[in-house]
C-alpha cells in the first residue's frame, strides 16, 4: 500500500516544479544568446562596411595614375588583388566620362550585394583632376552563415545545459522535496487506513525536516484525541453503549466470526413503554438517569459474549450471538424484560419501567442477517400495538402483515389519485319514529388487489403518512355532493356527519375551507355535523376550542364521538361548544342484560338533558337495545339494526323504497359490498 505512495508524491511536486521552471530557463538562455549574437552580427556588419570602404579608398589612390595615363592593364591588376577577399563579389573602374575601364567578377552574385563607390583623384604637382571612380560590390553572406552556425551551436549548448539543469533539479528535488513529502504522505495514508498515528521518517534539517518534526509532534498530540473521537462516534454519549452506527459493523462481524453458518443469532429490539411520560413527569434529567439505569441493567443481565447497544431515544438492542433454538431466544428476551421491570427510584419515588421487545432469530449465514434491525422492528410494532410489555417473536404472519402495511402505505398517493377511497354512509334514526334524520360518512378503501379495506386498518397509515388533511377534504367534498343528491330526491332535512381526526382541530384554516367547499357546491354548512373524539380535545385544548367555535359559527353541528371512553369527559361537556354526544357502543353492547351499563347510560342521558345536549346511541344491533334506549330517554340511534354502512347509491335506493310516510331504512337492506362496522 505504501510503495505507490512515494512516487506519486514525487511526481506531483517535482514534475510540476520542473515543468514550471525549465521552459522559462530555456527561453531566457535562448533570448540571452540570441541578443549577444545579434549585437555581434551588427558589429561585424559595421566593421565589414568600414573595411570595404578603406579598401576602396586605398585602391582608388593606387589606380589614379594608371587610370590617368590609360594603363588599363595595371588598373585591372590592382582590382584582381582585392578579389581574394571572400566578401567581395566584383569590382569596376569607370573613367571620368563614366565608361567602364576595368571590371573584375570574383563569383556570381547569388544574394543581394552592397556597393561602395569612391572617386579616383589624380594629383601631379599643381594638377588635380577627377580621373574617374571605383565601385566595389560585396556580400554579407559569410556573416550570415557564421552567425547562423554560432546560433545553432548556442542552441545545442543551451539544450545540453538545460538538460543538465533538469537532471540536477530532479535529483535535488527528489532528495530535498520529493522524499520528505512522500514520507509524510505515507504516514498520512497509513493513519487514514487504521486511525493510528505514524511518524514521518525525515532526517533532514531544512524546512521540510522542520515540517516533518512538527507533523510528528501533531500526530503524537492528536492520536489520543482521535481515539476518543472514534469512540464517541461509535458509542452513545449518555450510556456509553455502542450506538446505531456500530450496529451494522457488529452484524458483519457476527456473520464473519460465527463458528458455523447455521449458528442462530438472536436479535432483541427493546422499546421502553411510556418513556415520554417519565420525561414529562420528572424532567429530562431524571429521564436521562432512567436510561442510564436501564443500560446498566442490560449490561448486568447479559453474558460477556452478548452485545448491548442504544440506538437512540428509548430504543435498545441486545444481540446474543449464539442460541440453541428460538425457544431459548424467547426465554432470554423474557429474562431481559424481567430485569428491566425492576423498580427504579426517581426523585424519591419508585417507578416501574415497562418495555416491549421484538425478537428476530436468524442463522449467521442468512442473507437477511443485515436486515435484523428491520425484522425485529416488525415484531416490536406488533408487541406494542397488541400487547405492550411483552415479547413478540417475528414469524411469517407478522412479516405478511408488515408487507401488507407497507404496500398499503406506499399505495396511499395512488389511492387518492385514482379515487380508490370511497365514502359510505350509515343512517342515524329517531328511535321513536324510526325516521332517518341523518347519515354518518364513513371512509372505505377499494384497493385493486386487496379489495375493500376498513378504516381501522388504513387510517393509522393515512395519519403516519401526513395525509389526514387530504382525507378530511376528500370526505368533506363527497359529503357535500351527497347533500346535493339528498336535496335532489326531496330529503334536504337529512344531515351528514363526518369525523375529524385530532390533527384537524389544530388547523385553524379548516373553517375557511369548509365554508369555501359549501359555497362552491351550493350546500349549507348547517347541514353538516362534525364528530370529534375526546382524545383529540386533550392534545391541544386551546387550539381545539378555537377551531370548534369557528366551525360552529358557520352553522355546523359539533358532536362528541365515543363518549365515555376518554378522559375528563364531564369537563369536556362543559368547556367545549358541543351540540350532540354519541354514547360509545361499548356501553350499549350488553344492554339490557347489564345493569351497570344501563345505569351509566341513564346518568349520561340525565346529564345531557340538563346541559341541553342531544344523545345518540351507537352500535344498536337488537330491537331490545333500541327499546331500552327509548326508555332511558335516548332519542337517536345508529347501528346495524337499522342500516349497515353502504355506498350512497344503495342508501338513496333504500330511502326511495321506504318513502311514503316513514323515512326509515330497512334493517335487511341488501349490501352491495362487504360490510364493516362503523
Amino acid at each position: 500500500m505504501n510503495a505507490p505512495t512515494r512516487p506519486a508524491a514525487s511526481r506531483s511536486v517535482v514534475r510540476a516544479m520542473i515543468w514550471a521552471t525549465v521552459p522559462v530557463l530555456l527561453l531566457v538562455q535562448l533570448l540571452a544568446s540570441a541578443g549577444v549574437e545579434v549585437s555581434s552580427f551588427w558589429s561585424q556588419i559595421r566593421q565589414l562596411d568600414a573595411r570595404i570602404a578603406r579598401v576602396a579608398e586605398s585602391r582608388a589612390e593606387l589606380i589614379a595614375e594608371p587610370l590617368w595615363k590609360m594603363r588599363y592593364d595595371q588598373v585591372t591588376g590592382v582590382l584582381n588583388e582585392i578579389m581574394h577577399d571572400e566578401t567581395i563579389a566584383a569590382a569596376a573602374v569607370y573613367d571620368d566620362t563614366g565608361v567602364v575601364i576595368a571590371r573584375v567578377v570574383a563569383r556570381p552574385a547569388v544574394q543581394a550585394l552592397t556597393e561602395v563607390s569612391r572617386p579616383i583623384a589624380y594629383r601631379n604637382g599643381n594638377i588635380a583632376v577627377q580621373a574617374g571612380r571605383i565601385v566595389i560590390a560585396y556580400s554579407y553572406a559569410t556573416l550570415y552563415v557564421d552567425t547562423g552556425s554560432r546560433l545553432g551551436l548556442l542552441l545545442v549548448v543551451g539544450l545540453l545545459g538545460t538538460l543538465a539543469t533538469v537532471i540536477a533539479m530532479r535529483i535535488s528535488a527528489n532528495i530535498f522535496i520529493g522524499k520528505p513529502l512522500a514520507a509524510m504522505m505515507s504516514a498520512i495514508q497509513r493513519s487514514k487506513q487504521d486511525g493510528r498515528a505514524y511518524p514521518a521518517d525525515v532526517k533532514s534539517s531544512n524546512e521540510f525536516g522542520q515540517l516533518a518534526s512538527a507533523f510528528n509532534a501533531m500526530q503524537h498530540t492528536t492520536s489520543g484525541a482521535l481515539d476518543r473521537l472514534g469512540h464517541m462516534a461509535a458509542h452513545d454519549p449518555l450510556t456509553g453503549l455502542p450506538n446505531r452506527r456500530s450496529l451494522s459493523e457488529r452484524l458483519v462481524t457476527l456473520s464473519r466470526d460465527a463458528g458455523s453458518p447455521d449458528a442462530l443469532i438472536a436479535f432483541s429490539f427493546i422499546d421502553l413503554d411510556d418513556f415520554k411520560g417519565i420525561n414529562d413527569t420528572f424532567g429530562h434529567d431524571a429521564g436521562d438517569k432512567f436510561l442510564v439505569h436501564i443500560s446498566e441493567r442490560l449490561r448486568d443481565t447479559v453474558e460477556p459474549e452478548d452485545w448491548v447497544a442504544r440506538l437512540g431515544g428509548d430504543e435498545f438492542v441486545v444481540i446474543r450471538p449464539e442460541v440453541s433454538n428460538e425457544a431459548a431466544a424467547q426465554a432470554f428476551a423474557r429474562q431481559v424484560l424481567d430485569a428491566i421491570s425492576e423498580p427504579i427510584l426517581l426523585h424519591d419515588k419508585q417507578v416501574v419501567p415497562r418495555a416491549s421487545i421484538g425478537l428476530a432469530v436468524r442463522r449467521a449465514g442468512d442473507p437477511e442477517l443485515s436486515h435484523l434491525p428491520a425484522l425485529a422492528d416488525i415484531a416490536l410494532y406488533h408487541a406494542k400495538s397488541k400487547a405492550p410489555g411483552t415479547v413478540a417473536v417475528l414469524d411469517e404472519a407478522l412479516q405478511r402483515d408488515y408487507r401488507r402495511r407497507r404496500d398499503l402505505e406506499l399505495a396511499i398517493p395512488t389511492g387518492f389519485a385514482e379515487q380508490q377511497f370511497e365514502v359510505w354512509y350509515q343512517s342515524q334514526v329517531d328511535l321513536v319514529t324510526q325516521d332517518v334524520i341523518g347519515l354518518e360518512a364513513l371512509i372505505r378503501w377499494r384497493h385493486p388487489e386487496h379489495g375493500v379495506i376498513g378504516p381501522g386498518e388504513f387510517l393509522p397509515l393515512i395519519e403516519r403518512s401526513g395525509n389526514n388533511a387530504r382525507l378530511t377534504r376528500y370526505v368533506l367534498t363527497d359529503a357535500c355532493r351527497a347533500l346535493q343528491r339528498l336535496a335532489a330526491v326531496g330529503r334536504p332535512q337529512i344531515r351528514i356527519a363526518i369525523n375529524l381526526p385530532p390533527s384537524e382541530l389544530a388547523d385553524h384554516s379548516l373553517a375557511a375551507e369548509l365554508r369555501e367547499t359549501c359555497e362552491r357546491l351550493g350546500v349549507a354548512a348547517s347541514s353538516l355535523e362534525l364528530e370529534i373524539t375526546e382524545g383529540s380535545l386533550i392534545n391541544n385544548i386551546a387550539s381545539a376550542s378555537e377551531t370548534l367555535r369557528r366551525l360552529r359559527r358557520l352553522g355546523a353541528t359539533i358532536a362528541l364521538d365515543d363518549f365515555g371512553t376518554g378522559y375528563s369527559s364531564l369537563a369536556h361537556l362543559r368547556r367545549f361548544p358541543l351540540d350532540k354526544v354519541k354514547i360509545d357502543k361499548a356501553f350499549i353492547r350488553e344492554i339490557p342484560e347489564s345493569a351497570e351499563d344501563k345505569a351509566i347510560v341513564g346518568v349520561i342521558a340525565s346529564l345531557a338533558e340538563t346541559l341541553g345536549l342531544t344523545l345518540v346511541a351507537e352500535g344498536i344491533e337488537r330491537a331490545e337495545q333500541a327499546q331500552a334506549m327509548r326508555e332511558m330517554g335516548v332519542r337517536l340511534g345508529q347501528g346495524f339494526l337499522y342500516h349497515k354502512p353502504q355506498p350512497l347509491d344503495a342508501v338513496l335506493g333504500g330511502l326511495a323504497e321506504t318513502g311514503g310516510g316513514e323515512d326509515r331504512l330497512l334493517a335487511d337492506s341488501p349490501p352491495i359490498a362487504p360490510e364493516f362496522a362503523a
